[in-house]
Formats: C-alpha cells, sequence, structure tokens
C-alpha cells in the first residue's frame, strides 16, 4: 500500500476526491497510486499543506515504509 492509498483510506476520499484536494488529474493521481510515477516536489508541498504530511516522509515514503 502507498502513501496515496493510506491517505485515501484514513481520510475516506476516493481518488477522484483526492486528485482534486491536490489539483491534479485523475490520471496523473493513478500513475502515483501504481507506483508508475514518484513523487515530485510540488505533490509532496501539497500532501503537506493538505494532509499535514511531512515531506520527508512523502519524498522518501519507499524508504518510510519498511
Amino acid at each position: 500500500m502507498n502513501l496515496f492509498h493510506k491517505i485515501m483510506e484514513s481520510h475516506d476520499l476516493k481518488s477522484m476526491e483526492l486528485a482534486k484536494k491536490l489539483d491534479i488529474s485523475e490520471s496523473y493521481l493513478s500513475m502515483l497510486l501504481n507506483g508508475e510515477r514518484n513523487i515530485s516536489k510540488n505533490i509532496a508541498l501539497k500532501l503537506h499543506h493538505e494532509f499535514k504530511i511531512p515531506l520527508e516522509v512523502s519524498l522518501c515514503f519507499e524508504v518510510h515504509k519498511k
């Protein structure tokens, strides 16, 4: 389960709702959900502002989830 799945689960959000909160397209969110894209600095900042997720967690999630 990646960071975006965890956010959706903990905030009871559908993918389209999360995409809207992050101001990204659903297709781009889908790529993030499937691990096809890495989290950019821009997205990390949006996660920090919207969900209070520390930047070091969102930018290094693959390291922190282990």
